[in-house]
């Protein structure tokens, strides 16, 4: 007899195997570079090796076992995913958004030529500047695409509320209330970061806004629509979070909503200048919910507008109707809606 919900309404079958095992390529002191082969892989797969790269926004990478269990049998999947930096020791320095961008270049390099990159909420940004410093050079190779899903690129297109408040505070201000140091029990010991106490206080804030007005995180909280929601529930799954480095949060306030470094053409990499307009073999797509309060509509359609020289038919864009943030990576719109445009379109320029 199947499972039910709280609310008396079937669950999903539960998968009988594992749908994918992982191989860890890369184990580093910030990152983990993983290649997962599906169970069943299907018999058309995608040409060129896919590559995710988890939002590095305290979420953990267990929240996207929707998405990856989807992608694993259409190709050769790779997943970029984040350590807890409450447990990267403080002898590894620091971590910020120059890092981040420097690690999925690397990432890119070590796949080779023909590589899909595949990033959601705030890696859409970091995987924006990697594709366009990749695209200055002569000799390193590029992403054959980029999909960017329910990313801020421009969070003054469009500005949520909790944009808003990002921008109306000043570092200081995020310094003193969101900041604290890694416990001396813990590995991390002595790191500064964006702890996950604080974090906390903030999902509960967003989930308490929502209790009446049916956004997705609730609705998938009540009535859980993922591949696995035994093994792996939604509602755990989105309160699971972690340390994040103090540096590349502190970076993004500083970089992304205070200046709008990005789509103003001021973003810099260690020094270089980071240009968008410079991408023109690298197809993008982008995704957008309709009803995302967290990257809303327009925040990622901007990149086409940023990147002029790539050929028409490499600009696609889609909004998905009565679709919040969660359920553009989570989810039965996430398999419906989402998924097959993907796939679509890596098949397109594959």
């Amino acid at each position: 007899m199947p499972g039910l919900t709280a609310f008396g309404s079937p669950l999903p079958p539960r998968p009988t195997t594992a749908p994918f095992t992982e191989d860890v390529l890369v184990d580093g002191c910030f990152d983990r570079l993983l290649r997962l082969t599906a169970a069943r892989p299907a018999p058309d797969r995608l040409q060129g090796p896919v590559l995710v790269v988890a939002p590095l926004s305290g979420i953990r990478p267990g929240l996207l076992f929707d998405m990856l269990a989807s992608l694993a049998p259409l190709c050769d999947l790779h997943v970029l995913e984040w350590r807890d930096a409450g447990e990267v020791p403080a002898v590894c320095g620091g971590f910020g958004l120059s890092n981040c961008v420097a690690r999925i270049m690397e990432t890119v390099q070590d796949l080779g030529d023909g590589a899909h990159l595949l990033s959601l909420c705030q890696s859409a940004l970091p995987a924006l500047a990697a594709t366009a410093l990749l695209a200055t050079s002569r000799t390193l190779p590029q992403p054959r695409s980029l999909t960017l899903i329910g990313g801020k690129i421009d969070p003054h297109a469009n500005p949520t509320k909790g944009d808003r408040f990002a921008m109306d505070h000043s570092l200081a201000w995020f310094r003193d209330h969101a900041i604290d140091v890694v416990a001396p029990w813990r590995v991390g010991a002595g790191r500064p970061v964006y702890s996950e106490a604080a974090q906390k206080r903030v999902l509960m804030s967003y989930m308490g806004r929502h209790l009446m007005d049916g956004a997705d995180i609730v609705a998938k909280a009540l009535h859980d629509d993922g591949l696995d929601p035994i093994g792996h529930p939604f509602l755990p799954g989105v309160s699971a979070l972690m340390d994040v480095p103090a540096e590349i949060f502190m970076d993004t306030i500083a970089s992304v909503y205070h200046a709008n470094a990005l789509p103003r053409g001021d973003m810099a990499w260690f020094g270089l200048p980071v240009r968008p307009e410079a991408i023109r073999n690298t197809a993008i797509l982008t995704i957008e919910g309709a009803m995302d309060d967290i990257a809303s509509p327009g925040q990622s359609r901007v990149v086409h507008d940023l990147c002029p020289d790539i050929p028409a038919d490499g600009h696609d864009h889609h909004l998905i109707p009565d679709t919040g943030h969660f359920s553009l990576f989570h989810g039965l719109p996430w398999r419906t809606e989402v998924l097959p445009r993907v796939e679509r379109f890596l098949r397109l320029h594959g």
